[in-house]
């Protein structure tokens, strides 16, 4: 019964439920004891008050009701039941005070404030975020009727608690609304004359104007108050303007990356001073480097990632140099170490990794000592666990699998107690849930599991109720798809109809919200489902409309186009279905990745000449194709790629491809009479061992090659008439190699590859 009241108030508080239809279904809930009946019969009674606009019985009602419930162990039913109050009543509680003298009004407008900072918090932990931007408006105008009664001291308290207020909104993520409030508290600030609270409040509506991408106008504020900093000659908060401007400009993607690190030296140097001049001590000098490669890391591209490590380095040498640390000193140490281990980790290598992992093990190590200490030990230890895991997760070396299950392992369960209590949103749970599900996924051939994917069908499942309470949710899931079909593409297996089935909506949920122009995420893995179900007209649909737009996956979208081409040219084989051939290789092509760019140049000229043999049936100009597709496949041998992704495959295969056309080519030419037109074609064929591919190649097409070069031996072996036969095995077993070559060559791994990499060329950070 509480689950589904729980459900139906969320609903309800997120407005994706009238109050009519709330009502109704809360009506409709049966109860097994008479406990429960009164709960719903006295829940059911004070939103009938809402709907009739008597506020103030609603809110005796509901006030009553969740002390009653308070005594109780489910402690989230009570916190729902007041944050309803908070959410429909409150406004009639402010505007009675409208009409009380201050010695009523001012303390009623306090508890009034009070409510609304517990119904934030409240909200945050239960992951109600749409609920946040209607609390922002009522602190707003709370502390508006506060300030209309002139009272100081009463204002002062006001103002450090929505003070108060905005830095938890910040710490959550809702900038919109801490900037909402910063923004007032601005305009009080200076009209009461508070230069000093006006300066720090300043300062952080900048710092939030920075994590709303509003990069130029916190730099304006900024560079203001670096003016007023200089005019007071205030090093400390010269220091931490400039600091704040660092950030600022290493988040601005327009901004040059040596214009903001040399902000950033320029704050060390600030500190530096501020520390001789006795102003600050090492601490505060070493958080400043955390801060700077904190914020190198937080603004997601990989190429910063070295920079983000020296800084933070040189801030946990000066740590390390500080004797009999604080509890608080202990705790930046934890966040440094935990930054290098996040960043190390992002290297790849396996000597990265191992450092990472190390790293990351001592930040555990400390935080299980602070333990009590930090009010959020759970929660940092959760996290440590989590990243550990995914970086794990994220290497080919297996020496590090099982760890990372281990830490997956730890993180849920450390994050389904922090859930049950309401201190983490759903899908800080989810995602550690999914990073388990698929790491146990990519292991499951050493263990036991029978369907090592039905827990990521069922965490997928789970994600889609967040899509309307949190934007994340979309990122995720499209990112779980992605290392689901990469894994799988990498270390085997197949997806069971369910699961696609299941990803087929998905796919719909996703184009229903139209396409999110922010995130590459989502824009990557909408190519990633039709790939799955081989619907490669789709594919190429989606992938031309992306090439053609501004997307940061333009390019790789011009390759997955090449490949679904290509994909549709093998169809032409099959005489029935009537397919044309289509050139897969443009220009475009031929610059971003030559060697897939040759392959299929090859590929397609194979094709084309496989097809105009069915229509003409003329020897020569099949042994001219022929040799003209083995002088391409030939070429292939030549091509130098930096991207090292399946390019001993692709070379494998092509040039066993090449010798194979070749032969077959020179046969016909010797035993069919058939005319190799060699004025039409330029280069030579390699004469290669192929017994150096041996290792490389799948041992179903070193069969087929087998089978394919007896016949040859029995074509050249035998009379015209007698070879016919012979020769058509070989003709089919060309056709069979065709369709064959790609899953041979691993090209699909490579192009999925290429476009992983584009995916994360700016990586996703999840808590």
């Amino acid at each position: 019964m509480e689950a589904i009241l729980q459900t139906t108030l969320r609903d309800i508080l997120i407005a994706s439920l009238s109050l009519d239809d709330g009502l109704s279904k809360i009506q409709g809930i049966s109860s097994r004891t008479p406990g429960d009946s009164d709960i719903l019969f006295d829940v059911a009674r004070a939103i009938e008050e809402i709907i009739l606009r008597r506020p103030g019985l609603a809110n005796s009602k509901l006030t009553e009701l969740a002390v009653r419930l308070s005594f109780n162990e489910n402690r989230v039913l009570p916190e729902m039941l007041i944050l309803l109050d908070t959410r429909y009543t409150n406004s009639h509680r402010r505007s009675e005070c409208e009409l009380l003298p201050d010695i009523e009004a001012l303390p009623r407008l306090i508890d009034i404030l009070g409510e609304l900072c517990q119904a934030i918090t409240s909200t945050i932990r239960m992951n109600l975020r749409p609920v946040l931007p209607f609390l922002s408006d009522e602190v707003l105008m709370t502390l508006n009727a506060i300030y209309d009664r002139r009272h100081d001291g009463t204002i002062s308290l006001s103002l450090h608690e929505v003070h108060y207020l905005a830095w938890i909104l910040v710490e959550a993520g809702f900038f919109e609304g801490a900037e909402l409030l910063l923004n007032r508290l601005i305009e009080i600030t200076k009209e009461i004359g508070d230069e000093e609270f006006t300066f720090e409040v300043t300062f952080d509506y900048a710092c939030v104007l920075t994590e709303l991408k509003m990069f130029d106008e916190s730099r304006n504020i900024l560079n203001n108050l670096e003016k007023d900093a200089r005019k007071s000659k205030d090093s400390l908060k010269l220091a931490e303007v400039t600091l704040q401007l660092g950030v600022n400009e290493t988040r601005d993607d327009s901004v040059s990356h040596e214009v903001a690190r040399d902000l950033g030296d320029r704050a060390a140097e600030f500190y530096d001073i501020a520390l001789k001049a006795g102003l600050v001590d090492r601490e505060e000098v070493g958080l400043a480097h955390l801060v700077i490669g904190s914020s190198i890391l937080a603004n997601g591209w990989r190429e910063g990632v070295s920079e983000a490590v020296e800084r933070l380095e040189l801030g946990l040498k000066i740590y390390d140099s500080i004797e009999n640390k604080t509890p608080e000193q202990m705790h930046h140490v934890f966040r440094t170490l935990s930054g290098l281990g996040f960043a190390h980790g992002l290297m790849g290598d396996h000597e990265n990794m191992s450092k990472g992992v190390e790293y990351l093990t001592n930040a555990r190590e400390i935080i299980e000592q602070l333990g009590g200490a930090s009010s959020k030990y759970e929660i940092e230890l959760s996290r440590v666990e989590n990243a550990i895991g995914w970086l794990c997760l994220t290497t080919e070396s297996d020496e590090f699998w099982d760890l990372g299950i281990q830490s997956f392992k730890r993180a849920e369960e450390l994050k389904e107690n922090l859930w049950n209590t309401g201190q983490i949103p759903d899908i800080e749970l989810l995602g550690t849930r999914m990073g388990l599900a698929l790491s146990t996924m990519r292991a499951a051939e050493r263990t036991d599991t029978d369907d090592p994917q039905k827990p990521i069908r069922d965490i997928i499942v789970q994600y889609v109720p967040l899509f309307p309470i949190d934007s994340r949710a979309y990122e995720e899931i499209a990112i779980a798809t992605f290392d689901l079909v990469w894994l799988i593409t990498r270390h085997g297996g197949n997806l069971p109809p369910r699961l696609r089935r299941l990803l087929d909506d998905v796919d719909r949920m996703l184009a229903d919200e139209g396409e999110d122009e922010e995130s590459i995420f989502i824009q990557g893995v909408s190519l990633i489902f039709p790939y799955l179900e081989n619907s490669w007209n789709t594919l190429l649909e989606r992938s031309k409309r992306m090439s053609s737009s501004s997307s940061d996956l333009g390019d790789v979208a011009k390759l997955v186009a090449a490949l679904a081409i290509s994909k549709i040219n093998l169809d032409a084989l099959n005489i029935e279905l009537g397919a044309r051939v289509r050139p897969a290789v443009d220009d475009e092509v031929l610059r971003i990745d030559a060697l897939l760019a040759q392959y299929w140049l090859g590929q397609t000229y194979l094709v084309q000449t496989i097809r105009a043999f069915y229509d003409n049936k003329d020897y020569s100009e099949l042994a001219t194709g022929l040799y003209g597709a083995a002088l391409a496949f030939n070429e292939v041998l030549e091509v130098e790629s930096e991207f090292g992704e399946s390019v001993e495959f692709i070379k494998a295969t092509s040039a066993s491809m090449a010798q194979m056309l070749r032969k077959f080519s020179l046969t016909l030419e010797n035993q069919y009479a058939a005319y190799i037109d060699r004025s039409k074609l330029s280069g030579t064929i390699s004469n290669i061992d192929e017994t150096q591919f041996t290792f490389i190649l799948a041992e179903d097409w070193l069969g087929l090659v087998k089978i394919a070069n007896a016949y040859l031996q029995m074509v050249e072996q035998s009379e015209m008439v007698e070879a016919q036969p012979y020769l058509n095995a070989v003709f089919s077993n060309i056709n069979r190699a065709l369709r064959m070559m790609d899953s041979v060559s691993l090209i699909d791994r490579r192009v999925l590859s290429l476009l992983g990499t584009e995916m994360n060329r700016r990586y996703y950070l999840r808590m």
